[in-house]
């Protein structure tokens, strides 16, 4: 063997399966086959020249110079990760904090809360990317990403922001004052859809028992930005997002027409790679996030 390091990949391979005591546990934590786990185990005990497991009654087992030979292996990729961890992640932390989100959502939620988050952390700096489609927190141009969906991203970390709900509302300006007692008022007024949620007035109506309203008719825009900005200039009812609308209510810009929110099966939350669940911005950003939106109840 001389001085010459054995096959790294090989030395993974088998700490993976001494750590698992499983060529399967091995090949899914690094997302290869079986087989490719069992031929770089096969390689290394070629290079050494000895066994490394041996089988117990159908079970894997670690011969004994097996087990000192993984336990130092071990030892010895915690501290590649630990000197990792200290030379780049430290590094990384001290650039500013990269933040994916859709627009509407950065407008009416986020940015105007950055102020408070400046305040307590003067010294992570950020950056705002946008975008209507899902952002993916894995792409090299982001740190943390907030999506809409169930929860359930493979490989990421997704912690619970809020709750999706709907609510009708409208400028005090269209209702000159009315107040509507019954959902089925909503068939006098011009209803507004963002593109991309076509279906919110339906669930809705669905939700309070409405089955004689178009749900379809009305106006149409390309986001829902768009949507909300129809409504404050009093050109319909828009189906809100109650989070989207908490300063327009607290301004009376706009008023929810009724007291019945409904909430949708999505959740948004904040995605981002499990790798980076120990740096100190996402930790920061995550806690503050969260500490300002309630999941149960958006509405002011």
């Amino acid at each position: 063997m001389g001085g010459r390091l054995p096959p790294l990949n090989s030395l993974r391979a088998f700490e993976a399966a001494a750590r698992h005591r499983s060529i399967s546990g091995a090949a899914q934590e690094l997302r290869v086959t079986h087989g490719a786990v069992s031929r770089h185990v096969a390689k290394l005990e070629e290079y050494l020249g000895a066994k490394l497991f041996a089988r117990e009654h159908q079970r894997l087992a670690l011969t004994a110079r097996g087990k000192a030979y993984a336990a130092r292996l071990s030892a010895s990729f915690d501290q590649i990760r630990e000197a990792t961890t200290e030379t780049f992640e430290t590094a990384a932390s001290d650039a500013p904090l990269r933040i994916g989100i859709y627009p509407t959502l950065a407008n009416n939620v986020l940015i105007p809360r950055l102020a408070q988050f400046k305040e307590l952390f003067p010294d992570i700096g950020f950056e705002i990317i946008t975008s209507h489609a899902d952002l993916d927190p894995e792409d090299s141009e982001i740190d943390i990403a907030v999506r809409l969906g169930l929860g359930e991203w493979p490989g990421l970390v997704s912690e619970l922001l809020f709750h999706e709900e709907l609510l009708p509302v409208a400028s005090p300006k269209l209702l000159c004052g009315r107040t509507l007692k019954d959902p089925r008022e909503l068939a006098e007024f011009t209803l507004l859809h963002a593109a991309p949620r076509l279906h919110d007035w339906s669930h809705w109506l669905n939700f309070v028992g409405i089955d004689d309203i178009d749900a379809q008719r009305g106006m149409r825009f390309e986001h829902s930005g768009l949507v909300y900005q129809a409504a404050l200039n009093a050109l319909g009812v828009a189906m809100a997002q109650t989070i989207h609308i908490q300063e327009d209510i607290l301004q009376q810009r706009l008023v929810p027409l009724f007291n019945l929110p409904a909430r949708t099966h999505r959740s948004y939350f904040l995605v981002y790679p499990a790798s980076k669940s120990r740096d100190r911005r996402i930790v920061a950003f995550t806690t503050w996030m969260k500490s300002r939106t309630d999941s149960a109840h958006p509405l002011p």
